[in-house]
Formats: structure tokens, C-alpha cells, sequence
């Protein structure tokens, strides 16, 4: 079945740019998509690529069928394919990418913010500032696109404090002009939900262009805003994947702004962003590990054909993903990650392996049987709007 589903998806996919039948592989794809996935899905999702540059065609006929096609895709596949798509997604980002590739694109991101969320917010990292950047493309369908995506994927952070002000992280990143007072409302922002990294990454475009502008007031309101969001972060991995990008930036700020008093709020803000991270305990499990799990689970069945070591590959990459979203739901995972047989006999073994695999080395431990748990939980305290104790943990 696989084989069979894989020479007819390329079979479509080589017509693609054929000027007779380029539209008409390119409907042949989404109907696969609407007809045979899960089981169509890892051959889909490797010919986005070229589904995507088919959006720039000259022809609206094809331009427009291509559109379709990823649309489909996008709409059946499994919500953790966002990082095998990531790519496709970036290449259609990219400077090289056609106006109207760089629309499509933007509009297909819309969907999959609608649709999956979490992964959004997941990969948020990596999409916040490539969208954030053609929210200022001088074509104006791709403006209007990227300020309607960057809407759509800010809404992935899950921060409800966040929520009232993503309007201003957006209008922050569509003009140079617009930084001081979007800024200055954000600003306003009281954090007291946990901080996690989508919400630090969708601040991330704001806090870049804030953090770079003339202006020392401007900087020091970014870095109170630093500040402000690093003060609550639970878990000190939050801020890891952001810190490449944003320490250098509040570093800079502290050796440039002159004016003492926002200078002492720079190296606040330093200092507990660089405590916010201490003894940050991460583990990110790659593609290749995944189906290393993968086919020790299946045994004698992993050395199948082409077709069956394809899906394996892309059902090993929905399986990292899951695992570094810490999303391990069997039932999920059963549908979601294995897709098709034989993932779905031994799914359960590899989410098992998967789950332990995700944990750093110090969470990995023999748990002390000698004695009686009297509590074991976390609590919050609060005084007014003060916080004083966010999820304790009491054991």
C-alpha cells in the first residue's frame, strides 16, 4: 500500500512543472491528500517544497490549484508534521521566494495556527521573525498576508496576559515608527501567568527592533519588558532556546545606553535573564534518535522498502516533535504519530521509549519507595495582584 501511494504521489509531483498537466497533478495531489491520508501523509509533506514554487507560476490556473494542494495537505496532516514542514515553510519566507509565493505561504501558516496551535506555538521561535519581517514587504499582499499571519501565529502563545497586547506586537513589527509606542504599551504588560518560550518568542521581533533603536528610553522600556516576563518563568528551559537571540541584544544594550539609571535597568534585566536560565534542564530529541527507537521497535520489520523506510523516517520526525513538546497521549499518539501499520502495532512501545528518551539525565532517576508521600503537589500564592509563591512544589 505505501509503495503504491509513494510512486503515485511522485508520479503527480514530476509533472508539476509540466506546462499540460501541471494543473492537473497539482489537483491530483490534493485530492490524496483529502482521500488517502494518513497514509499519503509522508509522501505529501516531502513534496511541499515543490507545491510551494508552484505557487509563483505565471499561470493563476496553476498558481491557484498549487495553493489547494498545500492547503489540503496541510489541513489532513498530523498537527506534529510543523517541524518537517519547517523548511518548505522557510524557503517560502525566504528572499529568493516569488511575492506570490511568500502570500501563499503566509496564508497556508494562517491555517496551520488555526489548526494546531500548540505546534505553532512550539515552533514560534523559529516562524516570529521571518513573518515579522514581511509584515514590512512593500507588495502589499504580502504585507497584508504577513500582518494577518503574524496575528494568527502571536495567538499560539497561550499566555492569556499576553493576549490583550499581541495587537501592538504586531503593529511593533509593521513599522519603524510604530516601536515607541508599541513598546511603551507593552510595557503595561503585567505578567503573572508562567512564561513560557512561545510567548518569549513571539516578543522576540518587538524586543529586536526596540532593542536596536536610538532611542535609550526605548531601550529601557525593552529591557524592563525583559525583566518583567523573565521574572516568571518556571522552568529555566523556557528561556533556552530564546537566549542565543535575545542576550546579545540586552548585552548591547548595557555597553551602549549612557543615561545611569537606564543603564542600571539594562543590567537588571541581564542578569535575570541569564538567572531566569540557570540550571535549565533540557533535552531535545532529534529525527535520527527517533528512528533509531523506531526500528528497534519493529524488529525485523524495519528493513522494508523504500516506501516503508520514507514513512518511518517522517513518522520518527512527528515522534520528536511530539516528544519535545512533552505531548505523550497515547491515544494521540496512535493516530497522530504512528498513522499507518506497521507504526501502529508498536506505537506504544515507541512512545514509552520516546517519553524516557525526551527526560534530561537528572529527571531520570530511581524513585525513593521507602516512606509515605504525605503531599505531593505544587501551589500558587497571592496577595492582591502581588504573586508571592507561583507553582511550588511541596513533596
Amino acid at each position: 500500500m505505501a509503495a503504491e501511494v509513494k510512486a503515485e504521489v511522485e508520479a503527480l509531483v514530476a509533472k508539476i512543472s509540466d506546462k499540460k498537466d501541471g494543473q492537473a497533478s497539482l489537483e491530483g495531489l490534493a485530492k490524496l491528500a483529502e482521500t488517502k491520508c494518513p497514509q499519503a501523509e509522508p509522501f505529501l509533506v516531502a513534496a511541499m517544497p515543490a507545491i510551494l514554487e508552484a505557487t509563483g507560476d505565471k499561470s493563476k490556473n496553476v498558481k491557484d490549484a498549487a495553493v489547494a494542494a498545500a492547503k489540503a495537505i496541510v489541513a489532513n496532516a498530523s498537527p506534529y508534521a510543523v517541524e518537517i514542514l519547517m523548511p518548505a515553510f522557510l524557503g517560502g519566507l525566504g528572499v529568493k521566494a516569488k511575492p506570490p509565493t511568500k502570500e501563499a505561504t503566509l496564508n497556508i501558516l494562517q491555517d496551520v495556527a488555526a489548526s494546531a496551535p500548540r505546534s505553532v506555538g512550539h515552533a514560534l521561535v523559529t516562524l516570529a521573525m521571518p513573518v515579522a519581517e514581511l509584515t514590512c514587504d512593500i507588495k502589499k499582499e504580502v504585507k497584508e498576508a504577513a500582518v494577518s499571519c503574524m496575528t494568527a501565529i502571536c495567538g499560539c502563545t497561550g499566555n492569556k496576559d499576553l493576549e490583550p497586547f499581541l495587537p501592538y506586537v504586531v503593529k511593533a513589527a509593521q513599522s519603524l515608527s510604530n516601536t515607541h509606542e508599541c513598546v511603551e504599551r507593552l510595557a503595561g504588560c503585567i505578567f503573572v501567568q508562567n512564561v513560557e518560550t512561545p510567548a518569549l518568542a513571539a516578543m522576540l521581533p518587538v524586543l529586536s527592533r526596540g532593542l536596536n533603536d536610538k532611542s535609550e528610553e526605548v531601550k529601557r522600556t525593552c529591557c524592563l519588558i525583559v525583566d518583567n516576563m523573565c521574572k516568571v518563568v518556571e522552568d529555566p528551559a523556557a528561556v533556552i532556546p530564546i537566549m542565543p537571540r535575545l542576550e546579545p541584544l540586552v548585552k548591547a544594550a548595557v555597553a551602549k545606553i549612557s543615561n545611569p539609571e537606564a543603564a542600571a535597568m539594562a543590567e537588571r534585566a541581564l542578569k535575570t535573564l541569564q538567572k531566569s536560565g540557570e540550571g535549565a534542564e533540557t533535552k531535545t530529541v532529534t529525527q535520527d534518535e527517533a528512528l533509531s527507537i523506531i526500528k528497534g521497535a519493529l524488529g525485523d520489520r524495519a528493513t522494508g522498502d523504500d516506501a516503508i523506510d520514507a514513512a518511518a523516517r517522517h513518522v520518527a520526525g512527528l515522534a520528536a516533535m511530539a516528544a519535545n513538546m512533552r505531548s505523550f497521549d497515547s491515544g494521540s499518539w496512535k493516530k497522530q504519530v504512528a498513522l499507518m501499520e506497521p507504526f501502529t502495532d508498536v506505537i506504544e512501545d515507541i512512545r514509552a521509549k520516546m517519553e524516557v528518551a525526551a527526560k534530561p539525565k537528572e529527571e531520570i532517576e530511581e524513585e525513593d519507595t521507602e516512606g509515605v508521600d504525605l503531599y505531593k503537589g505544587s501551589f500558587s500564592l497571592a496577595y492582591g495582584t502581588l504573586t508571592l509563591l507561583r507553582d511550588t512544589k511541596m513533596h
